[in-house]
């Protein structure tokens, strides 16, 4: 379908541009307005034409949820906030009295 939509506006543009430069629907003319719709449309059919990599529904579900790859790092900073949440607690207990975590 985005195919069919690219061409149409495409060859709609190209019309506009070549045929009707002078005419004029509201404040557009007919080239400048031929000429935006037929970027608009190539665009459209390259996207429409690039290959894609099929993805799995896990993949899709991560990556609409952003836990995809570019979040991984997250975690770690999580794990060390954790450990060190751990050594307050054990530190605290050991010592019975009260010290910055980010003194550490």
């Amino acid at each position: 379908m985005k195919r069919i939509l690219g061409l149409v506006t495409v060859v709609a543009g190209g019309v506009l541009a070549l045929f009707f430069p002078d005419l004029e629907f509201g404040w557009f003319q007919g080239r400048p307005l031929g000429i935006a719709l037929v970027v608009i449309g190539a665009i459209d059919l390259l996207e429409a034409v690039r290959p894609r990599k099929p993805k799995g529904f896990v993949e899709e579900l991560r990556d609409k949820f952003g836990l995809g790859p570019r979040n991984r790092g997250r975690g770690r900073e999580d794990d060390r906030d954790r450990e060190l949440e751990r050594e307050f607690d054990q530190e605290v207990e050991r010592e019975g009295k009260y010290r910055d975590y980010r003194d550490l």
